[in-house]
């Protein structure tokens, strides 16, 4: 190299951490452009009444010393080790729940989390693209791009916040996998950002990273690196045993759920090839059936990135040579294109489309690394007529979908044109390949960016459900106003204008709310309990319950209201009750009083209130007991009266597997899921404690604890190891060259001597596969 080239490779290369710098930045202005044109973008569905309010909870309860494990009063939505989703094990979700006890308004609150989420995954992707390979632009065109991705900007980001969440893990995990396999680098950053991920509860996200351990294992028998190989397993086995202690409680309780067990397809949030062959156009619609009406998603759920196209720039020849360093890339996406495409319904296990972000995500980044290293130069005209091919097919396919939408396609269209031209100009006429990289890069992502402007201006709103709850926490105290112990909300208040939230709530929002009810969120449900109420996963009821809480049960001669200690009920306004006159004639049983009455809501309260909920409700005849202690997690009574056959005891719980006796034992659940236990003819005098612990607890607690301590443990010996290396070196001569050598391929690669610095791949990309220019 001339000399006087020099320091204009040294700026160029210290220049490099821009473009590590950048991604996150520019990640965060994209995550704002839909807070433009729907300031309640984030704030939407599960998030709205799911997730936020367990924060809130779950943050409430750790300022209160309090851990979340089980409560009584939650019904069926307390089980907390069974739902997963509350993150019990997860630093992370308890660190936003304290976070959250902070903030008044949970919209911005939200919107913050949401956003820090997504530049926390384009940094994981910048890193992931950066070990594969890529020069530092593309690595932050992927880094930027798959966070724009449609699934993830129009459902995960909006909605299913603990989805976004493993999504911005997996890079992380992907990164620190191949770092410890083809760096020798410690295993403590893998099995720190695998802890994160399992522990969010999410499975979805703890499968995709089994897969993306399969498609790292592939890679390294291609290249023949048993020793990885088996440091893979081992850590997969240790990320195993945490996943043990998240998901076993839920597999044990499986049989008590509503979930389903069978393989079946009902089209409810499948994908098919036509509407993922549309995935360059960002106003694409596929033909993706759900809660919204007709077949076609309102929004671009299956858009991938607009320079999809560009694969026709790859030369397939040079990356096939390059494939085996490379191989988890392109199985990955296969594995992940397997699943997005499965049944509506593989067991519990539901809705595939939701695996559409690691599509993307694999996608994105298998493209920028190949044109990274394996785009053809200089590009000939054959070349651009088949990148234009399949563009023109791309939007054909999508325009088909939807041929109505023609006007807003045309105007994406014209969009996508202009980037591609000033994409062509800059790899056609920028012969130095840096100045390429960097210039087309910018086009890439500044493109990506001005298209989500008219993508939000004509789809502004997610396609699911914005409860219009207000955003100001200090609104959640009125409602139940004059309620006395627990309440059960009868009725849809969310077929009702906004304003019925003045007086009542659904979901996790009544976890905001001082009164204790039974209508909480649950992805799982009890089966025979939401059955028996007709109870939905989010609390919602059919109007025909405030009728049979106050039927008979004929086993135990007492109401349903009596059984589940129900002090308050209160009955919303059917909507198809446009009038109230049906409201109006509803009349409270002897024994309950009308504490308030409105257009839209009638509150009865019991006269004389049961107390509290999880103690015994129903003795069988000629046993009686007398309450000793009551609490989520255990509940003492003694035995003063006991028949010679024995009796029978009920408590106003749910009969979840994970439920211990020491004095009678468990016997069949009254109505098939109140818990029921057995006394024996010698039981008078004696003292019952019924203790829940979830199923499996302490193998779970062992696992997870034998997780910990053989990461700390291995992460510890390999820092001895590596600092004992380190001082048998013989001489300052020895280690300047590994120094500069280790320096050349960091992450940023802010120390390459060349003028290609950026272009300089620092993965393990095998050296016979890299062109001149790389080298």
């Amino acid at each position: 190299m001339n000399i006087h080239e020099r320091p204009s490779a040294a700026r160029t290369a210290n220049l490099g951490w821009l473009w590590a710098l950048a991604t996150p930045v520019v990640a965060i202005l994209a995550a704002l452009i839909p807070v433009i044109f729907n300031h309640r973008f984030y704030f939407y569905d599960d998030t709205q009444i799911g997730a936020y309010p367990i924060w809130r909870e779950i943050g409430r309860m750790l300022r209160a010393g309090q851990w979340p494990l089980f409560s009584a009063e939650g019904w069926q939505a307390g089980n907390y080790a069974a739902e997963g989703q509350w993150g019990i094990f997860s630093p992370v979700t308890l660190g936003i729940g304290l976070a959250s006890t902070y903030f008044s308004n949970a919209l911005v609150f939200s919107t913050l989390v949401k956003v820090a989420l997504l530049a926390t995954a384009s940094v994981g992707i910048y890193l992931l693209s950066r070990s594969l390979g890529a020069a530092q632009p593309w690595a932050f065109v992927a880094g930027v791009a798959s966070t724009v991705a449609g699934f993830t900007v129009y459902l995960d980001s909006p909605s299913w916040v603990t989805g976004l969440m493993v999504w911005a893990f997996l890079p992380f995990v992907w990164w620190s996998l191949r770092r410890m396999c083809h760096q020798h680098k410690s295993p403590l950053p893998l099995l720190v950002a695998g802890y994160f991920l399992v522990t969010v509860g999410y499975v979805h996200g703890t499968i995709m990273m089994v897969l993306l351990f399969v498609a790292i294992i592939v890679e390294l028998v291609v290249l023949r690196n048993w020793k990885s190989l088996v440091k893979t397993v081992f850590s997969g086995a240790l990320l195993g045993l945490a996943a043990l202690a998240v998901y076993l409680p839920g597999v044990l309780t499986l049989r008590s759920t509503s979930r389903t067990q069978i393989v079946a397809n009902t089209n409810f949030l499948t994908v098919d090839l036509t509407g993922l062959a549309g995935s360059a156009l960002p106003s694409n619609l596929p033909q993706v059936a759900s809660w919204w009406w007709g077949p076609f998603a309102p929004a671009p759920l299956t858009y991938i990135a607009w320079f999809v196209p560009l694969f026709a720039l790859v030369n397939f020849g040079h990356l096939r040579r390059i494939t085996p360093g490379l191989a988890s890339v392109p199985v990955f996406l296969l594995l992940s294109l397997m699943l997005t495409l499965a049944p509506s319904d593989l067991g519990p296990l539901r809705t595939p489309v939701r695996l559409m972000p690691y599509v993307c995500l694999a996608a994105i980044v298998l493209l920028c690394v190949a044109l990274s290293l394996a785009r053809v130069s200089p590009v000939s005209r054959s070349r651009w007529i088949s990148t234009v091919a399949v563009f023109a097919g791309s939007v054909y396919l999508g325009w088909t979908g939807k041929p109505d939408l023609w006007t807003v396609s045309a105007r994406m269209v014209l969009i996508m044109l202009a980037g591609f031209a000033l994409t062509a100009f800059a790899l056609s006429k920028l012969r130095n390949r840096s100045r390429a990289n960097g210039v087309t890069a910018v086009i890439l992502v500044a493109t990506s960016l001005a298209l989500a402007f008219p993508q939000h201006f004509y789809f502004p709103n997610p396609p699911v459900q914005d409860f219009k709850l207000p955003s100001d926490t200090t609104k959640y105290s009125t409602q139940l106003a004059g309620s006395k112990g627990q309440t059960i909300v009868v009725g849809t208040p969310s077929a009702l204008d906004p304003s019925i939230w003045e007086e009542t709530l659904v979901g996790n929002m009544w976890y905001l709310n001082p009164g204790s009810v039974h209508n909480l969120y649950s992805p799982i449900q009890n089966a025979a309990y939401s059955q028996d109420l007709c109870i939905g996963s989010r609390g919602e009821t059919c109007k025909e319950l405030s009728t049979k809480l106050f039927e008979v049960d004929p086993v135990s001669g007492k109401p349903l209201a009596d059984l589940l200690r129900v002090d308050t009920v209160q009955i919303v306004r059917d909507a198809a009750d446009s009038s109230g006159a049906e409201l109006a004639k509803a009349v409270p049983p002897p024994g309950w009083s009308v504490a308030s009455h409105t257009a839209n809501t009638v509150m009865w309260t019991r006269d004389k209130p049961l107390g509290s909920v999880g103690a015994p409700v129903y003795a069988s005849e000629g046993t009686a007991v007398e309450p000793v202690s009551n609490s989520s997690t255990e509940v003492s009574f003694r035995v003063t009266k006991v028949p010679a056959a024995g009796g029978t005891v009920t408590m106003s719980r749910l009969a979840w597997p994970g439920y211990a006796t020491d004095g009678a034992t468990l016997a069949d659940p009254l109505r098939g899921y109140l818990l029921t236990v057995h006394v024996a003819p010698d039981a008078a005098g004696k003292t019952v404690t019924i203790s829940f612990r979830p199923p499996g607890w302490t193998l779970e607690l062992v696992s997870l604890a034998l997780a910990v301590l053989l990461s700390a443990a291995w992460a510890l010996w390999h820092a001895l190891r590596s600092r004992r290396q380190s001082g048998d070196h013989d001489g300052p001569s020895r280690f300047s060259r590994n120094e500069a050598h280790t320096s050349s391929h960091s992450v940023l690669g802010s120390s390459a001597s060349s003028s290609n610095s950026t272009d300089r791949p620092n993965g393990v990309v095998p050296e016979y596969a890299l062109r001149k220019e790389d080298k």
